[in-house]
């Protein structure tokens, strides 16, 4: 597996790119108008997330969408994508945030994720330790310029998201229980995880193996999934220098094999391909990528 603790590696990126071009299309935001800010607030409102919390996401994507001067971003509402991946020029987005933010790098994934969230998380048994897999994540914390995490909120953040030992081996059966097992010793709880209608945590779950003796599982990406209607709304930030995204979708099914055409991209790798979770359960209709079992 690629490592990438930043969200989205540049080979997953190209991979997912060459292997989605008879993807169905895909709709979606990036928060650029108020309309569509005020349409998602109140789908994470009605969903139980803080009203501080979505006006603290709100402050983050107006700071990076004001900071890249809306390049590359749909300007208004929603709109339909004939692929999974929009063409972002990340260079420009980069040298335009560089310009405005020279020594913060932005948020990511699973900042965003927490920032949302962190009130439908505990953490009971916390360990005091600050895992090298999160070392952007903390320089992001440190230079953003505003405390957005308690120190209580950090460490609970620091357990959710640290790298879980594993075995070396291919069965996703295996890993998730021993994820699952992992956040149970700690006492890591998903408040709302049996309430439908509450947002939940979404998990890109990747296995690492640097060497057989050196293998562990780690959250590569993570997202809201939020409840309107008969709908999905899944909230991603992509990695540090790329948008936010608001992605509608019908059915778990369809997050699945978007979120799984993203990243499960690697044929023949030693280690096993990723999984998802909804807060602390594997996602209902987890599916391998559909175009690896294609091939």
């Amino acid at each position: 597996m690629t490592i990438a603790w930043g969200c989205r590696s540049n080979k997953q990126k190209n991979n997912a790119l060459e292997a989605t071009q008879d993807t169905p299309t895909v709709t979606y935001s990036n928060l650029l108008d108020k309309q569509t800010q005020e349409e998602v607030s109140k789908a994470m409102t009605d969903a139980g997330i803080a009203s501080e919390n979505v006006a603290s996401f709100l402050q983050n994507v107006k700071q990076f969408n004001d900071a890249i001067e809306g390049h590359g971003l749909v300007s208004s509402g929603f709109v339909k994508l004939d692929s999974i991946l929009p063409q972002y020029d990340e260079v420009a987005i980069q040298t335009n945030w560089d310009e405005k933010h020279p020594e913060f790098a932005g948020y990511n994934c699973r900042i965003t994720s927490y920032d949302l969230l962190k009130d439908f998380i505990a953490v009971d048994q916390p360990a005091d330790e600050h895992p090298t897999t999160l070392m952007f994540d903390e320089e992001t914390l440190d230079n953003c310029g505003r405390t957005l995490f308690s120190s209580v909120e950090r460490q609970a953040f620091r357990n959710l998201f640290a790298p879980v030992p594993t075995p070396n081996e291919k069965e996703i059966d295996k890993h998730l229980k021993n994820i699952q097992d992992y956040w149970q010793r700690k006492g890591i709880r998903f408040i709302h995880k049996n309430d439908r209608a509450k947002a939940s945590l979404i998990s890109v779950v990747m296995h690492s193996a640097i060497t057989p003796e050196e293998s562990f599982l780690f959250v590569g990406h993570a997202g809201v999934l939020i409840p309107v209607g008969n709908q999905l709304l899944f909230v991603e930030k992509l990695t540090f220098q790329a948008p936010y995204q608001v992605i509608r979708f019908n059915n778990r099914s369809e997050l699945n094999d978007y979120l799984m055409k993203m990243y499960d991209v690697e044929w023949g790798q030693p280690t096993a391909s990723p999984f998802l979770m909804e807060n602390d359960s594997l996602l209902e209709g987890y599916r391998p990528n559909p175009d690896k079992v294609k091939n």
